[in-house]
């Protein structure tokens, strides 16, 4: 119960996109860090080392910005890469006010502002350019420069400008290391994103050539199976099943060469995946061979969707297999109204006799093969 009520939490303050869950958990860690300074701000007005009124206002205005960037992130406006980078920098730069709000505020105590520099390069770390981030750990410099200048000028008593100099170098030393620090982290983070993009591509190669022919890019007779295996496995669900034969291609192979060979196959797949309807599977059987599966389609549909192959192939000769050249194909259909492997493998021999029949016929053309009685 403990953890699904902690998966629950979870999910409602961060999301469930991993990418956004990380940008909105260092949103959160910021807010937190808002309120720890407050805390310690408040303890500084209360022992006198800082006016009350003031620190007020700057709590307020550091807790509305967290809130502020908190909702952007969880909003789902933050995981796109620049709207991440701007909210990023927004943010590093609300942060570096409230810093140098908070070392203005804090008198005696001011040292401890110094400190809060090296959260700065975190709001970017996962989505600033090594660029960006240096630019953005100058700027807080920069700014944090002139507030301990101007607090020298205006109140040399309490801001001794020996001191800051002193923490203007701490300032320097800080920035710069965290800087370094997260642009060494976002590389690292950038690197195995990249890593796991590779890999997921490399896996999607294996998986097609483990799925799929190479040579014609159908699925081959191996995934086939399986297909066949589950649509077997959907009972009372009719089908059709076809078995697919090119005419005369060993001519073509033998007179033209495999290279024009390889290339009729390859162009009968191409016209027959842009004929057959999306919920079928043409698959490369063997050689010259292809079966066709049609669920949910009745014999006639079946014979409507060859024939629709048949003349589509008609009109896409293939000039490099012979002037005139278009192939044709014998082709056998069996339906198949049962479940099971065994009716569906009763089917796809009953098409594979209707195709030999057909070419024993004369070829170029489609035979029926019912389910006997």
């Amino acid at each position: 119960m403990l953890p699904s009520a902690m998966r629950f939490l979870g999910n409602l303050l961060l999301g469930r996109d991993p990418d956004q869950r990380l940008h909105t958990l260092l949103t959160l860690v910021g807010w937190s860090t808002c309120v720890l300074m407050s805390l310690a701000q408040h303890a500084a007005a209360v022992l006198g080392l800082a006016d009350e009124a003031h620190t007020s206002r700057l709590a307020a205005f550091s807790m509305a910005g967290a809130a502020l960037f908190y909702l952007l992130m969880r909003s789902g406006f933050g995981p796109q890469r620049v709207n991440a980078q701007v909210l990023s920098l927004a943010q590093a730069s609300w942060a570096t006010v409230a810093i140098c709000g908070a070392y203005a505020l804090s008198g005696p105590a001011r040292g401890a502002a110094v400190l809060l520099l090296v959260l700065l390069p975190m709001f970017g770390m996962f989505t600033l350019t090594p660029r960006q981030t240096g630019r953005m750990a100058l700027g807080a410099y920069l700014a944090v420069a002139l507030v301990m200048a101007w607090k020298a000028q205006v109140e040399p008593e309490r801001y001794d400008p020996r001191i800051e100099l002193l923490h203007l170098v701490f300032a320097g030393i800080v920035l710069s290391v965290s800087s370094v620090l997260a642009t060494l982290i976002g590389r690292l983070k950038r690197r195995s994103e990249q890593e796991r993009a590779e890999l997921a591509r490399a896996l999607q190669r294996i998986e097609a050539l483990a799925t799929h022919d190479e040579l014609t890019g159908l699925t081959n007779r191996r995934a086939a199976g399986e297909r066949l295996r589950r649509a077997a496995g959907d009972p009372g669900a009719p089908m059709c099943v076809a078995m697919i034969d090119l005419d005369r291609f060993k001519q073509v192979n033998d007179s033209r060469g495999h290279a024009v060979g390889d290339e009729v196959l390859r162009h009968f797949a191409r016209v027959a995946r842009q004929t057959v309807r999306a919920e079928d599977m043409l698959a490369r059987w063997g050689g010259e061979e292809f079966l066709l599966l049609m669920p949910a389609t009745t014999p006639e549909q079946a014979l409507t969707v060859l024939a629709r192959l048949r003349e589509r192939l008609r009109a896409a000769p293939l000039a490099c297999a012979g002037a005139g050249y278009t192939v044709t194909f014998s082709a056998g259909v069996a339906p198949c109204g049962g479940a099971g492997e065994a009716d569906l493998d009763a089917a796809i021999a009953r098409a594979d006799d209707a195709m030999y029949r057909a070419k024993r016929e004369g070829r170029d053309r489609t035979l029926l093969q019912p389910v006997a009685a």
